[in-house]
């Protein structure tokens, strides 16, 4: 009875440890890098990690892990964008106003300048009040094509004054507020767009392989750049074909990445922009296929990787030091994590993150996959499986076999 009581409470610590913290099996990573965090990290404080070219050289996308003492770290990944700074507040017109049963505004913003948006509409009144509005955008006063709702209020010195417009470029505002509001709009708020963030590089364009209806680009990528959009530029500004986009695998098979068709024209601007299906990091091949049309001439070949950046808790200490980056695990499966285990987009927003580099690669010394993990489960598994059924055709052999022995016994 003492027996399985200790095993009891030796298997509860086992199962509690697992759940409070998840060591990561590291042998199975080729490679890692050590964060180095700047500034003082608060403890649970936000952290901010930009990728750099090598992950998308040696890592295969789904195989990112951060640790902190060997202990994963759940974390979120996203596009890198750069803040727009430059805001002005600008005074909105008011077309219309009605305080019947409905308070219903209507306002005109200010034509906006290229490259921004509009962010925040102010809001105040001379009385306390509470109310829901229905906020309705539009490009003219006779069509609102977006609607949200929103609930504003002034209880004394105590109110929220603004709107998120949710970088809107519709320039006619209609609210819908409760009677009694009498709401004044002292201005609104414009800002520049957010740019997402890339790393390009150009590509030597040789002399094409011909054949009767196409002909074939190669490029080596020999310092093994990543990207996800390649930017195509031909001597023809106007044309439309069937192009495919071919990357290497493993170094052994090649993998259609883009297959479809492309059309371009002078007012299109220089270049054709093709998205790919996966990242590519290595050597890859472009077919146009021309068919009855003259041969088009590639002049410009550029590869695009957006960067990416990862966001994630500090540990409850806010120590800096014990963070690694491991990847270049082709047979790890994608991370999938609560989504309540790392910060939220409104986290992000509201609090300023503490930024970390990653410092140089270097290789696992203990690389070696582990038999728990796959390959190696896979190929025990199947090993197991066959090992299995090698049994099972024995054992029937033997049943078969001892049968005919009785049978000719009895004649």
């Amino acid at each position: 009875m003492k027996l399985q009581y200790l095993i009891s409470i030796l298997f509860f610590i086992s199962t509690t440890t697992q759940v409070i913290s998840r060591p990561l099996a590291v042998q199975n990573f080729k490679y890692k890098k050590d964060l180095k965090i700047s500034g003082n990290l608060s403890p649970n404080g936000i952290v901010k990690l930009m990728l750099d070219e090598d992950i998308y050289k040696h890592s295969f996308y789904g195989d990112l892990r951060i640790t902190y003492n060997g202990n994963i770290v759940p974390y979120h990944i996203q596009n890198a964008e750069e803040i727009a700074k430059n805001t002005e507040k600008v005074k909105p017109e008011l077309l219309f106003s009605k305080k019947d049963e409905m308070e219903i505004y209507v306002l005109e913003l200010p034509k906006l300048p290229e490259g921004m948006n509009y962010t925040k509409l102010s809001v105040s009144s001379a009385y306390d009040y509470e109310t829901s509005i229905t906020l309705k955008f539009g490009d003219n006063p006779d069509q609102f094509v977006d609607s949200k709702t929103v609930f504003l209020y002034k209880y004394g010195n105590q109110s929220s004054g603004e709107i998120d417009l949710s970088g809107t470029k519709h320039r006619f505002l209609r609210l819908e507020a409760e009677p009694g509001s009498d709401l004044k709009f002292p201005n609104a708020t414009r800002a520049k767009q957010n740019k997402n963030l890339y790393w390009e590089k150009s590509h030597a364009v040789t002399s094409p392989v011909l054949a009767e209806n196409h002909c074939k680009f190669l490029f080596p990528n020999e310092s093994q750049s990543a990207f996800q959009i390649l930017k195509l530029e031909f001597e023809e500004t106007n044309w439309e074909r069937n192009i495919t986009v071919r990357g290497k695998i493993n170094k052994k098979e090649w993998e259609t990445v883009f297959e479809g068709t492309v059309s371009h024209n002078k007012e299109d601007g220089v270049f054709s922009e093709i998205p790919l299906s996966r990242t590519i990091n290595s050597e890859f091949e472009i077919e146009v296929y021309d068919g009855e049309n003259e041969t088009l001439h590639l002049t410009n070949a550029i590869t695009v990787q957006p960067l990416e950046e990862i966001y994630f808790f500090a540990n409850q200490d806010g120590t800096k030091e014990g963070y690694s980056l491991y990847y270049g695990n082709p047979y790890q499966w994608p991370a999938d994590f609560d989504p309540y285990s790392y910060p939220s987009g409104d986290e992000i927003k509201n609090n300023e993150p503490k930024l970390a580099n990653l410092l140089e690669e270097s290789e696992n010394p203990d690389f070696g996959f582990s038999i728990l993990y796959p390959p190696v489960s896979g190929y025990i598994a199947s090993g197991l499986f066959y090992v299995g059924i090698a049994a099972l055709l024995y054992l029937l052999f033997s049943i078969l076999k001892s049968k005919r022995s009785v049978l000719l016994e009895t004649e």
